[in-house]
């Protein structure tokens, strides 16, 4: 009776070389990724397919966790550094805003925010300083990409009516993301007046691919904090250096046994590919293939089938 792929007996062992080989692939990537060149070294000792599916899987496990854990800290690198120059262009923004007698938290009658707005954009204008209302004004503040500013301003401005004064500020360098790839960053902070106008300032953000940070009102307290996000971040940077370090050296330890791995499960499974097309004999307990080859032929064959099942004695 004719088996379909699924009911051929090695089948399993077929789909256990393929799941090595995409792990091979994968580790084979990782060494393209961080640049990294097999060495001359002496060729890695055999293994069984069982112990290599074993270790392939647990190398799999370590490289994907280390990657894991680098990415988590890169992203965090990237959040403080975006903190850091948030806290480092507000300063100046505020240092407007209070000399505009401008106070700030969040206000709860957008018709005596107004009356503040309009003094802080009076001092960004040149006009008046020196001013105080009774109301005081919200903020928010944070990162957002370059692309998005004009159209983030513009809608902004049309859903609060006018009521927000946006303060931005381009960073002097690209910012990677994750993937290592540089994007230009913008800094902002986006004061505005009203509980309604908060809400829809920070679903505008969420909107506009924009990341939120805290910034306190007081000078005092932005300069503690941007010390706080420094140190946070040589920490940080210590430790994905040591991640960084330990990945590669893992990598560059199996750099020259990653192809001979390719080339042994490769056979292993074109040697199962080619047991598939037997019949097993339950009978006899042996396996037989049927075949045509030419009559010139067939003193070669039987030649290489008595080579072949010399060592096991099964050929017959």
């Amino acid at each position: 009776v004719e088996k379909s792929a699924f009911q051929r007996i090695f089948v399993q062992d077929v789909r256990k070389c393929d799941d090595m080989l995409r792990i091979v692939r994968y580790l084979q990537g990782m060494l393209e990724r961080d640049k990294l060149t097999s060495h001359l070294d002496p060729p890695p000792p055999a293994m069984t397919l069982n112990n290599l599916h074993d270790k392939l899987l647990e190398l799999e496990k370590e490289m994907k966790e280390q990657d894991s854990s680098h990415s988590l800290l890169k992203a965090q690198c990237i959040e403080l550094e975006e903190h850091k120059q948030v806290l480092h262009n507000a300063s100046k923004w505020f240092g407007q805003a209070y000399r505009a007698g401008v106070s700030f938290t969040a206000p709860t009658d957008d018709a005596e925010g107004r009356v503040e707005m309009s003094a802080l954009l009076d001092d960004t204008e040149g006009g008046t300083q020196g001013r105080r209302s009774v109301s005081m004004l919200g903020h928010v503040a944070g990162c957002i990409p370059t692309a998005n500013v004009h159209d983030f301003a513009v809608t902004l401005f049309r859903a609060t009516r006018g009521n927000m004064h946006l303060k931005h500020q381009e960073l002097d360098a690209d910012v990677p993301d994750v993937e290592g790839e540089e994007e230009l960053k913008t800094v902002f902070v986006v004061f505005y007046s009203g509980e309604r106008s908060r809400a829809k300032v920070e679903k505008i953000c969420e909107s506009f691919g924009a990341t939120k940070y805290r910034l306190p009102e007081s000078t005092a307290q932005q300069d503690h904090m941007e010390g706080e996000v420094s140190e946070r971040l040589r920490d940080l940077d210590i430790v994905l250096q040591r991640t960084n370090e330990y990945r590669r050296s893992k990598l560059r330890s199996i750099a020259s046994a990653v192809q001979d791995w390719a080339s042994q499960v490769q056979r292993e499974k074109g040697v199962f590919h080619t047991l598939n097309l037997f019949n097993y004999d339950v009978t006899h307990k042996c396996l037989i293939a049927e075949g045509w080859v030419a009559d010139s032929a067939m003193p070669e064959v039987r030649e290489a089938l008595r080579r072949g099942g010399a060592p096991s004695c099964g050929a017959r």
